[in-house]
């Protein structure tokens, strides 16, 4: 097994859950109709389909970059083009991380995180 490569949610709204990504992630669109829709990057997909209640208690969707640099790159950016973070970026090398996150449409807890070198 290399990995995983596919994660599907439900939403209350497929195609606004898919902007969000798109818009702030640079997901690209596959596939999509107001029943569901498919996203990649790096060969990972992330599928929304359409459900009463959302996939979200519990869940968090974390994206890891390359450097804690990045992690702030990513929050100033982010914060620029006017998405809502939970909380400026925190952590670091003592405490092994750094991350913030911040709610998709539906209330999912996405993260952009760099993990230190043990």
């Amino acid at each position: 097994m290399r990995g995983i490569g596919q994660l599907a949610l439900r939403s209350t709204d497929p195609p606004r859950a898919a902007e969000f990504y798109e818009s702030a992630f640079g997901f690209r669109r596959m596939a999509g109709d107001d029943a569901g829709v498919d996203l990649e990057l790096g060969g990972f997909e992330l599928s929304f389909r359409r459900g009463e209640t959302a996939t979200r208690d519990g869940l968090q969707i974390g994206f890891k970059v390359e450097t804690a640099s990045e992690v702030d790159a990513w929050a100033q950016e982010l914060a620029r083009r006017g998405f809502a973070l939970a909380a400026p970026p925190s952590g670091d090398h003592w405490e092994g991380t750094r991350s913030f996150r911040l709610a998709d449409p539906d209330g999912r807890q996405v993260a952009v995180f760099y993990d230190y070198p043990r």
